[in-house]
This record gives structure tokens, C-alpha cells and sequence, in this order.
């Protein structure tokens, strides 16, 4: 039991409170520098996390195809559609669709179902479809059947005492392959083979012909050609047919996509600058050593706003001529800076219209886009090598590679100092420093509740002892009054 100055008349409990205050000094300050760790580990995360978007930004300036960019135009939109692909021969193609190719297509005589009709129908003898009319199916059921049957290749529809039959692919070699049961039900004929032991199904007739798709027609530079699908490949592009108009000629014109390959850059160039920016900032922000991490006793004396404007200023200058993010911003500097050599001569960013700007820019770059474009336009394949060159030195490497070279470096330097929030143990410098910030403010805090226990037993003996020197004196003036008569 703690007796609180019932008999000293002293405030005990602000007395002790005050003694904890002063006992708790250490205790803030470790705490405080537990706090500032982990805001530096989290700033390093942060970091990492930029220089990775940029990493995987700079990965797709490693390949050919980012370069390699083609476009295809048509002059005649509504009747096809072109897309080049990277692979794509620069030239022009005239086109002339006089047939698109169709499916293969069956509609059924009029149709009356009984329960326990059997028949099969597919598009390939070895994937046939039997189907068996049961009680109180319909035509719609039907088609429902050979819907859901995706492997078939055979869409249907049912509508009135009727149903056709689709095939999904178009082109002449789309047949339906079917039973006599077929033909006794929904019509047409079929030529069975005669061969004993065979399956006995055949490509389904009408009228005397079989009922199969068509192939497209296309006339191309003069040359006739057919093509199963309405869609098919032109020396790497993709030709989407949409209508045949025989007579009328579409020229396609595939030329190198300048404006896509200018763009990339150009959104590197300002990827990078953000990068820059940020991060020197980061490197130039005041530090504010009077406003230390608070603690909860302090947040709690504060509002809200009062906690966030202080914070800002406590976590001001966490990255302050760090060493690490310098030192990376440094080496992308030099892996910019220099040209790559390879047997063609050598080639550096100012060569294609990319210059560093003034020393007060911290390493940012100018476009001279004019410069920039001429160059993609005039020599695309020294642009290509400028940035994906595989050289072994690093003077033969691209500058993509070579940054990635750096950024993978940095990126693990930064791991290996603050560790990634994904990680389930944190085995980096400041993972192990807050651990150990951790394992002295639990023993600081067991020795300050052991303090507190000891103050009290020493305040409650106190007023133990007042309180029997109290009750001695009460009796010794007792005897005196009694003695007195």
C-alpha cells in the first residue's frame, strides 16, 4: 500500500513524479535516437524505392525493341487496319481485298425434336460432339450445349423451329463433320465413307456441295494471295481486314516511328531530372537540431497540428550530405558523362542533342530536341547503340547498361544499410540499431519502475515512522495532562 503524505503533509506523489522526471532524461534520449534511426532507416527505403522505378524505367532503354519502333498508317481505315511490330520491313504495300475470309455456316430445314434423338457434329473427326435430345429439350437447349462445349469450334444460335451452326474460325479448310442422324434431324447430306471399321461421319453437304468457310482474297504489290483469317502478317505487320472492295487499292506505308523512340528519351531525360532534383534537395535540406523526436509524454501536451509542423522540422535534414545517395548520384554523373566506344567510332549523349546543365543544376540535363530528333531520324542505329551497346569495359557499354550497373550497386549499398520493408527480419545496419536502441530502453524502463518501487517503499516507511512518532507524542501528552490532574 502506498501512503501519499498522510502524515508529512508532503505531495508525495508530485515529489516522486519529479524524481522519474529527472531519472527519465536518459531514457527520452535513447528513445530519441531510436526514433531518428528509424526515420533515417525509412528515408534510405525511400531512396531505394526511387532509384528502383527509375531502374526499371532505364531496363526498357536496354533493349532493341524500344528502339526498333515501327509504324504502319493505311490509306483506307475502313477497309483494313495495319500494325507494325518492331520486326516490321520499312517500305509501302498496295492492297486490293476482293474477299474476306467467312465461316463456315450451316442453317437447319425446320426441326421438330423428340426425347432420345441421338447425333454427333464437330469440326474434327477426332474431337466429335454426340449430343442426345432429351425430355423437353429445346432447340435453344441445343445450341446452349454446343456453346458451352468451347473445344468444339462451334458457335450456335436458335431462334423460331430452326438453328445454324458457325464454325469460330474462318477460312476454306472450317467444315462440320456429322453423323446421318445429324442430316435426319436438321437437314443437308453426307457422304459416309464406305471403308469398313471407319467412323461413319463425313463433311456435311447442301445442295450438293459441301458447307465450308472461304478464304480472304488479297492482291498484294500485284501478287494474289489468300489467307485463312481476316487477319494475317505482311513482313511484321499485322493486316486487319474489315471490308472487301474489289478495285479499290489501300496503300500501307511502314516507316521507323521517330516520334516514339524521341519520346522514350525525352522521358528519361525527365525522369532522371526528377530523380536528380529530388534527391539533391534531399542532400541540401536544413537540419533543425532543436527539434528532436518527441515523446509521448510531449505529444501529448501538443495538438495535432502543433505534432506535424514540429515533425516536419525534427525529420528535416535526415539525408544532409549523406555519403551513400551522393556517392550514386556521382557515378550516374560519370556513367552519363562518357561516350561509348565500339567499332562504329563513339557516340555520347551531346552527340544526340543531351547536354548537362550548370553546375548550380546538380547534374541535370538539356534537351536539344531539334538535335535529338534529327539524329533518330538520320542515323537510328548509332541511338540505338548509345544506349544499348554490350560491351564488356564499361567504355563499350551503353549508358543503359551502365546506369543499371550503378543502380544495382547503389540499390544494395542502400539495402545493406536500411533493408527493405518486405524483409520479415531485418538484417541490415539500422535494423540491428534499432534492435539494439530497443533492447536498452526495455532494460532503462525495467530499472526506472524499479527506482519508482523504491521511492514509494521509501516515502511510505517515512510516513510510517511520522506516524508512530505522531501517535508517541499524542500519548506523552496525555501523561502529562493526567499527571497535571
Amino acid at each position: 500500500m502506498r501512503i501519499s503524505g498522510l502524515n508529512s503533509g508532503l505531495d508525495t506523489e508530485q515529489i516522486i513524479k519529479d524524481l522519474m522526471t529527472a531519472q527519465r532524461i536518459p531514457v527520452d534520449r535513447v528513445f530519441q535516437k531510436k526514433v531518428q534511426a528509424e526515420w533515417k532507416r525509412d528515408a534510405y527505403r525511400d531512396v531505394n524505392m526511387k532509384f528502383s522505378r527509375f531502374d526499371n524505367f532505364v531496363f526498357d532503354l536496354k533493349l532493341a525493341g524500344t528502339f526498333q519502333r515501327n509504324v504502319a498508317t493505311s490509306t483506307r481505315t475502313d477497309i483494313l487496319t495495319v500494325n507494325a511490330s518492331g520486326s516490321a520491313h520499312q517500305g509501302t504495300y498496295d492492297l486490293t481485298v476482293e474477299q474476306l475470309a467467312t465461316s463456315a455456316q450451316f442453317v437447319s430445314k425446320e426441326v421438330t425434336l423428340a426425347a432420345g434423338q441421338t447425333f454427333q457434329i464437330g469440326t474434327d473427326p477426332e474431337k466429335m460432339m454426340t449430343i442426345t435430345v432429351g425430355e423437353g429439350d429445346t432447340l435453344a437447349t441445343i445450341a446452349k450445349k454446343v456453346n458451352e462445349n468451347k473445344d468444339l469450334g462451334i458457335s450456335a444460335y436458335a431462334h423460331g423451329g430452326k438453328i445454324s451452326f458457325t464454325t469460330r474460325a474462318t477460312g476454306a479448310d472450317q467444315k462440320f463433320i456429322v453423323d446421318e442422324n445429324f442430316v435426319e434431324i436438321f437437314g443437308g447430306a453426307v457422304d459416309l465413307p464406305q471403308a469398313e471399321g471407319e467412323e461413319e461421319v463425313g463433311v456435311l453437304q447442301k445442295d450438293g456441295e459441301e458447307v465450308s468457310g472461304q478464304n480472304a482474297k488479297v492482291t498484294i504489290n500485284g501478287l494474289e494471295t489468300e489467307h485463312s483469317s481476316n487477319s494475317f502478317d505482311l513482313n511484321g505487320v499485322t493486316v486487319n481486314l474489315l471490308e472487301a472492295k474489289e478495285g479499290v487499292t489501300v496503300r500501307v506505308e511502314v516507316r521507323h516511328d521517330v516520334d516514339a523512340v524521341v519520346d522514350k528519351i525525352k522521358e528519361f531525360v525527365n525522369m532522371y531530372n526528377e530523380l536528380v532534383d529530388e534527391l539533391n534537395s534531399a542532400l541540401r535540406e536544413e537540419v533543425y537540431r532543436d527539434f528532436p523526436p518527441l515523446t509521448d509524454e510531449q505529444r501529448a501536451e501538443l495538438s495535432d497540428k502543433e505534432i506535424e509542423m514540429w515533425e516536419e522540422k525534427a525529420k528535416s535534414g535526415l539525408l544532409r550530405s549523406d555519403s551513400i545517395v551522393s556517392g550514386i548520384l556521382s557515378e550516374m554523373r560519370l556513367a552519363l558523362a562518357a561516350a561509348v566506344q565500339g567499332e562504329e567510332g563513339s557516340i555520347s549523349l551531346a552527340d544526340i542533342g543531351i547536354t548537362t546543365g550548370s553546375w548550380y543544376e546538380y547534374g541535370r540535363l538539356n534537351i536539344n530536341e531539334s538535335k535529338l530528333r534529327a539524329a533518330v531520324e538520320e542515323n537510328p542505329d548509332a541511338v540505338q547503340r548509345l544506349f544499348t551497346s554490350e560491351g564488356e569495359a564499361t567504355s563499350g557499354k551503353g549508358i543503359a547498361r551502365r546506369l543499371e550497373d550503378v543502380l544495382d550497386k547503389g540499390m544494395a549499398r542502400l539495402t545493406q544499410t536500411a533493408g527493405k520493408a518486405t524483409d520479415v527480419y531485418d538484417k541490415s545496419f539500422y535494423g540491428e540499431r534499432i534492435r539494439e536502441y530497443e533492447s536498452r530502453l526495455s532494460a532503462m524502463e525495467e530499472r526506472l519502475l524499479r527506482y519508482e518501487e523504491t521511492q514509494w517503499r521509501k516515502f511510505t516507511a517515512m510516513e510510517r515512522v511520522l506516524g508512530q512518532l505522531y501517535a508517541q507524542s499524542d500519548w506523552l501528552t496525555q501523561q502529562l495532562f493526567a499527571m497535571q490532574g
